[in-house]
């Protein structure tokens, strides 16, 4: 097993730290591998740079890269650091177990002072990360948040924003992310939080909630986020339990993500934007994947695709399903079948149906979704019997676009 611990984009090159060792790609795909080794071997690192240096802390220690040679920060003022962030200039890194956060010298991740530090005031709570977004700091507890900015004063450049504070904290430090100046997080009563303003926002669901607050271990959640196709998404993964759940910002909806035809986390460990490409590092192979939507397989492996419907029901009366109808973009068939991943020449997608909530489903009734060009061609099943209360799921397995648009259900109410 080895894990892309981290991914981060700097200049011409894509920086990777894989078990203990820091990689550098070029945009042709050639990887060299940095001169020294991280102390630690797993768990997620944060990685930043100011333009020329690159930082990266792993949770126990602090290390810079010059050149091509990586270097564990020797200062005797380096504290043991929790997170990681980068603003004006400045490293910034919260101490383990206390309020405080320190900043690096100016441009310079190599030497830090003593004196250089602040402390979470709002409440006290000592902090777990520390997120930099619109040139803000987001300072994040166990119990509380509060947000400073750069005010410029010599003693000390940054100062808390009066009023933005409050008691919402974080359980788990590397769920805590940024992207276009949003911060995302789950929160101390494992809730999903993003800011609005600086106010945190709830974005997940009372559904999404009941199924984190059934696991045991949530405080190693690692999230990132990501922009494609004008979407912006937050992926947020719970290692321990083998899960993966994805928020769609633009759409408000979640969605859960897993590895190829299986039912455990998606092999996505970390994210970074390089070369006009999402890139993603696995989390037990070493290999680092672009995200490509015209690709319809897994690393080599099946895609599964998954849509179920909401409960169809009304006051507990039989309900006579006649037909129901899926409206795909149709047409999307390969030319040829994809040898490496089955077939993909001739797609169909599977309809079943649960009228005991979820617990048990009907057999698999396959139809087709059209050969190459059939654009006129319909998913429909006829004949689909009554129910009190029915749930469909809809799947595609075959290796072609997938774009399902709407259903439509032709069914009569019937007596109790």
């Amino acid at each position: 097993m080895s894990e892309v611990r981290g991914i981060h984009a700097m200049g011409d090159y894509l920086y990777s730290v894989v078990d203990s060792i820091l990689y550098r790609t070029d945009i042709l795909g050639n990887s060299l591998k940095m001169g020294g080794t991280l102390l630690t071997t797993a768990g997620i690192v944060w990685m930043k740079e100011n333009g020329t240096q690159l930082m990266i802390v792993d949770g126990t220690y602090g290390y810079t890269l010059t050149g091509t040679t990586l270097t564990r920060i020797t200062d005797a003022d380096f504290i043991t650091p929790s997170s990681l962030a980068y603003q004006d200039g400045y490293f910034i890194v919260s101490q383990a177990n206390t309020r405080y956060f320190f900043l690096s010298s100016s441009y310079d991740g190599t030497a830090w002072a003593a004196l250089d530090y602040a402390a979470a005031e709002a409440y006290p709570d000592n902090l777990s990360a520390v997120v930099s977004a619109n040139r803000e700091l987001w300072l994040l507890g166990k119990g509380s948040y509060e947000v400073w900015y750069n005010s410029g004063a010599s003693d000390f450049p940054f100062d808390r924003i009066s009023g933005a504070a409050g008691q919402i904290g974080t359980i788990a430090p590397n769920s805590c992310c940024q992207m276009q100046g949003i911060v995302c997080w789950l929160d101390d009563k494992k809730i999903v939080r993003a800011s609005e303003g600086y106010i945190p926002k709830r974005i997940s669901t009372f559904q999404i909630e009941y199924q984190f607050d059934s696991f045991p271990t949530v405080s190693d959640a690692t999230g990132f986020m990501y922009s494609q196709e004008g979407h912006v998404f937050y992926v947020l993964t719970f290692p321990t339990e083998d899960k993966t759940y994805c928020y769609d910002f633009n759409t408000n909806m979640w969605h859960t993500r897993t590895s190829g035809n299986t039912d455990i986390r998606h092999r996505a460990n970390c994210h970074a934007y390089f070369n006009g490409f999402n890139m993603v590092g696995d989390f037990n192979n070493g290999k680092i994947y672009k995200y490509d939507l015209g690709k319809y397989s897994d690393n080599g492996t099946t895609l599964r695709r998954v849509r179920t419907a909401q409960v169809i029901n009304n006051d507990r009366k039989n309900i006579f399903h006649h037909s129901f109808e899926v409206d795909f973009e149709a047409g999307v068939g390969l030319a040829v079948d994809d040898s490496d991943i089955g077939s993909g020449s001739d797609p169909q997608v599977c309809l079943e149906w649960s009228n005991d909530g979820g617990h048990t489903w009907s057999n698999e009734h396959w139809v087709d979704m059209g050969l190459i060009g059939e654009y006129g061609k319909r998913a429909k099943w006829n004949a689909l019997g009554y129910a009190r209360d029915r749930i469909y799921r809809v799947t595609v397995t075959d290796p072609v676009k997938t774009v399902m648009i709407r259903g439509h259900l032709e069914a009569t109410l019937g007596k109790q």
